[in-house]
């Protein structure tokens, strides 16, 4: 069945439109600095902030400077 020229049209319109995304790409964007983020300790249970990279889902687990230092 061949194409109309409004489905020409309409096809035209949404492959125009769809490379007008709103933010950075997706190469633009830094994975590899650190941020500060919210850890719960495993030992202790208690939450502190950490510098560190995480791509990861949930609460990251680490360990607090005060469990850390114990044995």
């Amino acid at each position: 069945m061949p194409l109309t020229q409004i489905d020409k049209d309409f096809i035209e319109e949404r492959l125009s439109s769809s490379h007008e995304v709103d933010g950075p790409d997706f190469d633009e964007i830094k994975y590899d600095s650190k941020m500060k983020l919210e850890c719960i300790c495993p030992k202790c249970g208690q939450k502190h902030k950490m510098s560190f990279h995480w791509i990861g889902r949930g609460t990251p687990r680490k360990y607090c400077p005060s469990c850390k230092g114990r044995n």
